[in-house]
């Protein structure tokens, strides 16, 4: 008769997560880690090498869940034209932010300014999670044929930049109005970038 599992692995996993997403990776301590996840140092050590393997898995989970939802998002064209699936996100974080509070931010924001993004292979996740989304963004510019390649890239890349700069205010308890001026200025810069491609 096999031996039943010890602990919900998708459960622990999300857990972990939550508790890198909230504190960062210097600040989340083994102990601290085992709590949140709700399992014995044994059952972690049976399932994980140490705290880096938990942390890129947390990386990978993100990934998975957060970021591929994303990007489906901005390239489902039921969702209507490229340029109103980019306002819909920042529409969907800044309602977030005013019901919610959101404070825990965009997990990938803040792992990117954390010390475990110091090189190596963290590193190379979040820089591939930072270009999943530029290239969302950039086939959703492409999808409403307005803009040539290097416009849609620039334009892209500044969108990518307000999208970033609105999770993070999100922590720090973005207001009502400072979310509502940063979703103009998007409107602005893709506005400006539609205006580029029809005199390029």
């Amino acid at each position: 008769m096999a031996r039943p599992r010890e602990f919900d692995p998708d459960e622990a996993m999300d857990k972990a997560m939550g508790l890198f997403w909230d504190v960062g990776y210097e600040e989340a301590s083994l102990t601290e880690l085992l709590a949140a996840m709700e399992i014995t140092k044994g059952s972690f050590y049976k399932a994980f090498q140490d705290k880096q393997s938990i942390y890129l898995a947390s990386l990978d989970r993100y990934n998975d869940k957060v970021i591929s939802g994303t990007v489906a998002y901005l390239g489902n064209p039921a969702e209507g034209s490229g340029r109103a699936r980019i306002l819909g996100l920042f529409g969907k974080v800044a309602r977030a932010v005013e019901l919610d509070g959101d404070r825990l931010g965009c997990f990938l924001c803040n792992a990117l300014i954390d010390k475990a993004a110091e090189g190596g292979e963290a590193e190379g996740k979040l820089q591939a999670m930072v270009h999943r989304l530029e290239s969302a963004f950039y086939k959703a510019l492409q999808d409403d044929g307005q803009l040539n390649a290097r416009d849609a890239r620039e334009t892209a890349r500044g969108v990518l930049s307000a999208y970033f700069g609105l999770r993070v205010l999100g922590r720090s308890g973005l207001s009502k109005e400072m979310a509502a001026d940063c979703i103009r200025q998007v409107e602005w810069l893709l506005e400006r970038g539609g205006r580029a491609g029809q005199t390029a």
